[in-house]
C-alpha cells in the first residue's frame, strides 16, 4: 500500500478559502441582479423601528426599511468596494516597484520621493479631510482609498523584486538577449505572487475598515449604502433599545467579513515567509 502523502494544512485552507471566495462572488452577482429588476427594494414604509419578528426578521429602522434587506442590499457594494480597492493598491504599488528596479536612477528617483512625500503625511488623516470636504460615492472612495493606500507597499515590492532580479535565471534571460518584458512575465511575477498575495490580503483588510470606519463617521455619500453607514445610522438610536437590531447586524457581518480575511491571510502569510527564506 503506497504510504500516505503528508498534506500541509496551510494547502488545506486554500481550496476552502477559494470556494468561499467564488461564492461571495456569486452571491453578490445575485443579489445585484435582484436589486436591479426590483426584486429587492429597501423603501421605506410606516413600520418604523419595528422589533425583529415574523414579517421583519431583523426589525426595521427609524423610517422603516427593513434591516436585513439593507444588510443584503449593502454586501455586494461593501465587498466590492474593498476588494477592488485591495486589487488596485496592490497593482499600482507593484508597478511603482517595477518602476524603481527596472526604469533607471531618475525615473526610481522620482516615485521614490513620492512614495516618500505620501508617507510623510498620515493616509488616515488625508483620508478624512478630503471625504470631509467630498462625500465620495463609490468610484471616489475606491480611487481616494487607494491613492491613499499602495504607498505603504511600495518598499517592502521593491526590496523583493532587487533580489530576485539578481537571480541566476534573470542573468542567464538577459544574457541570451531577453527583454525586462519577458522576464517580468515568466519568471519575476511567479516569483513575486507569494508577496503579491500577501498584500492584496492586507489591502483588503485595510480598505475594509477604512471604508467601514467613514461610513461611520458619516463621511461617504448618504446614497451609498454599506454595513459601515448602517451602523452610523444606528448612532441616533443608542439610548432606545432599537440599536440591538441596527448597529449589531452589520457590526457581526464586518467582523465576521475580517475574520475570514484573517484565515485567508494564513497562508499566504505561509509563503511569504517561504519567500523570504529562500531570499
Amino acid at each position: 500500500m503506497a504510504a500516505d502523502i503528508p498534506v500541509e494544512p496551510g494547502l488545506r485552507r486554500v481550496p476552502r478559502q477559494g470556494l468561499v471566495f467564488c461564492f461571495l462572488v456569486a452571491f453578490c452577482i445575485v443579489i445585484w441582479l435582484t436589486a436591479q429588476t426590483g426584486w429587492l427594494e429597501h423603501g421605506s414604509s410606516r413600520d418604523v423601528l419595528v422589533a425583529p419578528g415574523m414579517e421583519h426578521w431583523l426589525g426595521t429602522n427609524e423610517i422603516g426599511q427593513d434591516v436585513l434587506v439593507g444588510l443584503i442590499l449593502a454586501t455586494p457594494t461593501t465587498l466590492a468596494l474593498a476588494t477592488v480597492t485591495a486589487i488596485l493598491a496592490g497593482a499600482l504599488a507593484l508597478s511603482a516597484a517595477s518602476l524603481v528596479v527596472l526604469g533607471g536612477p531618475l525615473v526610481a528617483g522620482v516615485v521614490l520621493r513620492t512614495v516618500d512625500v505620501l508617507q510623510v503625511v498620515p493616509s488616515m488623516l488625508l483620508l478624512l479631510f478630503v471625504a470631509a470636504l467630498v462625500n465620495p460615492g463609490l468610484i471616489a472612495l475606491v480611487l481616494l482609498l487607494t491613492v491613499t493606500g499602495w504607498s505603504d507597499d511600495v518598499r517592502i515590492v521593491v526590496a523583493v523584486l532587487r533580489r530576485e532580479v539578481r537571480r541566476e535565471n534573470i542573468l542567464y534571460a538577459r544574457a541570451m538577449g531577453a527583454g525586462w518584458i519577458y522576464c517580468w512575465r515568466w519568471h519575476l511575477l511567479a516569483a513575486l505572487r507569494p508577496l503579491v498575495g500577501v498584500v492584496i490580503v492586507q489591502n483588503l483588510r485595510q480598505a475594509a475598515l477604512k471604508s467601514a470606519g467613514l461610513g461611520f463617521l458619516g463621511l461617504t455619500d448618504p446614497r451609498l449604502l454599506t454595513w459601515g453607514s448602517m451602523m452610523q445610522s444606528a448612532m441616533d438610536q443608542l439610548y432606545t433599545g432599537a440599536w440591538i437590531w441596527l448597529l449589531l447586524p452589520p457590526a457581526f457581518l464586518l467582523s465576521l467579513f475580517l475574520h475570514w480575511i484573517l484565515k485567508l491571510s494564513d497562508p499566504r502569510v505561509q509563503s511569504g515567509l517561504e519567500l523570504e527564506q529562500r531570499l
